[in-house]
């Protein structure tokens, strides 16, 4: 073409980035493998425009507001009186603008607004100090519990209002508190005159959620998988849950690799089959909206912690990890390394003297009954495991240790 010759016959270095794209674009259309992928490119995406775009049920604005009336004796044939949009008028006035969601959520989190903002910091509170400064995380009404400290829930209210609705902030406000940095231990004195610790005398101690315990003994084991996003994960559970009565079974297949291992915030939920790992500890099915969850402690979980895959695997990584990462020191100094790792501190006398004794008497079992001692190292898929009598020894010592109430307990 006329145009492609007048640019070869200009110096290279001289040509214009639009001269280059010219020459490119003539090249590429006489090479075959570029006209070859450009046909297949094509043909895919009349394959993807004949496909049926997947709809789902959504809300959508109407053009203009419904007509909407009170209905005489409750009757739907029977309309009354037309209403509008409005808010109770024992609370402050709804923002200016046309009466739809988004003016009501405008509304919501307007300076006049005293719920919102009270409602938020009380349940960010809950969840570090086991209980709000409202205990009736679900009810601020006058069938809930009052404050315990009004003021503060004032304050904290306020400060999460002027620094923008930072979650991080008010986090940060709170975890670094003279309160919040306290000691969770107790006297008789105090649990006699404050059992529940409403007057924070000590620093919070309660039972981990569900999902938490299980990232715990996860991360404690050197498993957890820290990835961010994507699709639900499928980690073990017992076989045959998803069956369907009377209909096709659904197949639950384990994931693979590291997604086995990822956070509880991604664990697939089945509404008619929870995962039972979580339901044992006191996780809801999500059938209805629960605000509080309740902490129970019920031999059920100490069954899960002991039996369960998830479990069982951190328990054998923990053993695995603890012999990688200290492997020529004394027992003593191994079991020290193993009590920090689960219980972030340093294990005192007597307890060193109890690990000592376990890992003492299992290694002398394992020695024993070498059979078994053959068939729990093969259970614990490691390709090149220690001795079997040693591996017996610390995975017993991994299980108690994970199984600890101080383990599972925020202190």
């Amino acid at each position: 073409p006329a145009d492609v010759t007048a640019i070869l016959k200009t110096a290279a270095e001289a040509r214009t980035e639009a001269q280059r794209a010219r020459l490119l674009d003539f090249r590429l259309e006489r090479d075959p493998a570029a006209n070859e992928r450009r046909a297949h490119r094509e043909s895919l995406q009349k394959s993807l425009q004949a496909l049926k775009k997947p709809i789902t049920l959504v809300m959508r604005e109407l053009p203009g507001p419904r007509a909407t009336n009170v209905f005489t004796r409750g009757d739907f044939r029977s309309p009354g009186e037309p209403v509008a949009a409005a808010v109770p008028q024992v609370l402050h006035r709804m923002s200016e603008g046309p009466l739809n969601r988004l003016t009501l959520a405008r509304w919501l989190v307007e300076r006049d607004n005293p719920i919102t903002a009270r409602v938020v910091v009380n349940r960010w509170w809950a969840e570090l100090f086991g209980h709000g400064i409202v205990t009736t995380l679900e009810d601020f009404g006058v069938k809930g519990e009052p404050p315990t400290h009004p003021e503060l829930l004032d304050w904290l209210a306020v400060e999460f209002m002027e620094n923008g609705w930072s979650m991080k902030k008010l986090l940060r406000t709170i975890v670094t508190s003279a309160t919040y940095r306290q000691s969770s231990r107790s006297t008789r004195e105090q649990v006699a005159r404050d059992a529940e610790n409403l007057l924070y005398t000590r620093g919070p101690r309660f039972r981990l959620a569900a999902e938490t315990i299980r990232d715990n003994a996860l991360a404690i084991a050197g498993l957890l998988s820290l990835r961010a996003g994507g699709p639900p994960v499928r980690p073990y559970q017992p076989d045959g849950l998803w069956t369907k009565v009377g209909g096709q079974p659904l197949e639950y297949i384990v994931s693979p690799g590291d997604d086995r291992y990822r956070r509880g915030v991604y664990v697939v939920w089945k509404r008619a089959s929870p995962y039972p790992s979580f339901v044992n500890f006191d996780a809801n099915a999500r059938l209805a909206c629960t605000v509080r969850r309740s902490r129970s402690n019920t031999p059920l979980q100490a069954l899960t912690l002991l039996n369960d895959p998830v479990y069982v695997e951190a328990a054998f990584a923990l053993a695995r990890r603890v012999l990688r990462e200290r492997p020529d020191v004394p027992l003593d100094e191994q079991l020290r390394y193993a009590w920090r790792l689960c219980l972030s501190r340093n294990a005192d006398a007597a307890e060193l003297a109890v690990l000592r004794r376990l890992h003492e008497a299992q290694v002398s079992a394992a020695r024993a009954d070498p059979a078994a001692a053959k068939a729990l190292a093969d259970q614990s898929g490691d390709e090149n495991p220690v001795s079997p009598d040693q591996l017996a020894a610390w995975y017993a010592v991994a299980s108690a240790l994970l199984n600890l109430d101080e383990t599972i307990t925020k202190n």
